[in-house]
Order: structure tokens, then C-alpha cells, then sequence
């Protein structure tokens, strides 16, 4: 049933619609009173969602002996919806792929934006958004084993295998106290990575991302939250003190 409920969400049907669907699919045609007892929706809102779904063409209305019954349509529809969603998906791609570059020109101002991210869905949602810049160096400062307890193995080495694949070059310094790290996920870096390590005593567990006129920061699975701050002169800032630390960062971590 979930993958119909997945469809069901593609073509535009609200949840107590969907419900109402499912129900009839499970048991076949029932009153409005008794879909509204299976599913919990109230009578009254039952008809509104069946007008939704009679529109769509999904289900159908039948009187029987002066009662009123509902069930489902012919399945095809599913598919030819489903077609049709395709379409317009595909041309609003088209056009986005034709305007992007005057959209991002009008989206840039001198005002700068912050945008916080919760929980580590958020903070891998922040990291998604740095995929979008394609041939953009990034510029890291990775506390390596505390991104990785946060975030997982699985996701860091789906995101480097995404960064690759859009060409995005790195220069990352891994902060550590010790300087004996574990043994890293990153066995095949490539050409495209360049990195440093900062062996000091007292090294934050929170990293930062610059790229494009944006600072991505990612805090440890202690506090668990991000922020993304878009502003010219405070990634230029964060740029200068990069460079700063990647002149006294060390090529190997012995």
C-alpha cells in the first residue's frame, strides 16, 4: 500500500483522500458513512475528498436501491496521472534548466541570509545544497571523526561519490588533538582532494564549508544542528583565515 500512497502523494491527493482511496481499494464500495467509520475522516469531509478523487477520475459513483455507494475507477488512471505529472515535471525542468542563471543573478543581494538546519536530517539537507554548485572548490575545515559519528559512513561516502560526479574539487583540513585519526573511509580521495591536518591540543568539533559566497557550519552529534551564511565579505573572511590555518596545517598527521 505504501507504494500507492507514493503515487497517490506524485499526483497532487491530499492524506485523508489517499486514506479514503486505500480504503476502498482494500474492501470495495462503501457508503460515505462507512468509509468515514474505516478511515476516521468525518462524513461531511469524506464527500469533500471524494469530489477531489471523482475529479481526478479515481473513483466512481454508483446508486444502488436508493444508496449511494463509492468505489474505485479503473486503475489505469493511476498511470495516465501519473504520465501526466511526468510531463509537466519535465517541462518545468526545461524551463528551469533555460533560466537558471537569470534566476540565481535576481536571487543574489548584498543583504546577507542565514539558514539554520536541525538534527542531522538537516544538517545532511545542508550538505545537499553544496552539490548544487558544480566546479566550485570547497574549502573544509572537517573535525574527521566527529563527522563521521554525526553524519555515518554511508552518507559521507554517498556525498563524496555526488561531489565527484559534479566536479567539485576540495582543500580540507582535519582538526585532531593526537593527530592519530582513524583510519579513513576515504581510501580513494583522487586528484580532486587536497589535504592538510591540524594537530593542535585544543580542536573544535565543529566544521565549516566555504564555497561560493557561502559558509556551510556543521556542529557534532553533541549539539546537532547547522547553519548556512551567505554573505561576500563574511565568506572572505572565513577564506583568509583558512588559508591562514592551511599554511600551518601539516601534509601527514604523524
Amino acid at each position: 500500500m505504501q507504494n500507492i500512497k507514493d503515487i497517490l502523494t506524485s499526483i497532487n491527493i491530499p492524506p485523508s483522500a489517499q486514506e479514503i482511496y486505500l480504503a476502498l481499494l482494500a474492501n470495495g464500495k462503501a457508503t460515505a458513512r462507512t468509509l468515514s467509520h474505516r478511515t476516521g475522516v468525518t462524513r461531511t469531509s469524506v464527500y469533500d475528498y471524494i469530489k477531489i478523487l471523482r475529479a481526478k477520475g479515481l473513483v466512481v459513483e454508483r446508486s444502488i436501491e436508493g444508496t449511494t455507494l463509492f468505489e474505485i475507477g479503473d486503475a489505469r488512471q493511476l498511470s495516465i496521472l501519473l504520465d501526466g505529472q511526468a510531463e509537466e515535471l519535465h517541462a518545468q525542468q526545461d524551463f528551469l534548466a533555460k533560466n537558471l542563471t537569470t534566476l540565481i543573478d535576481k536571487s543574489q543581494s548584498l543583504q546577507p541570509k542565514v539558514r539554520f538546519f536541525e538534527g542531522q536530517d538537516g544538517v545532511k539537507q545542508l550538505l545537499k545544497d553544496i552539490l548544487w554548485h558544480d566546479d566550485t572548490t570547497l574549502y573544509l575545515y572537517w573535525p574527521y571523526e566527529d563527522m563521521l559519528d554525526f553524519l555515518g559512513e554511508d552518507f559521507l561516502l554517498w556525498f563524496s561519490a555526488r561531489r565527484k560526479t559534479h566536479n567539485i574539487p576540495i582543500k580540507t583540513i582535519w582538526g585532531h588533538p593526537t593527530g592519530k585519526i582513524k583510519e579513513s573511509i576515504f581510501a580513494d580521495d583522487g586528484k580532486d582532494v587536497e589535504r592538510r591536518y591540524l594537530i593542535q591540543k585544543k580542536v573544535s568539533s565543529m566544521g565549516y564549508i566555504i564555497y561560493d559566497n557561502k559558509v556551510a557550519f556543521m556542529s557534532s552529534c553533541k549539539e546537532s544542528f547547522g547553519f548556512i551564511v551567505e554573505s561576500v565579505e563574511f565568506a572572505g573572511l572565513q577564506k583568509m583565515q583558512f588559508d591562514i590555518l592551511w599554511q600551518t596545517a601539516k601534509k601527514t598527521s604523524h
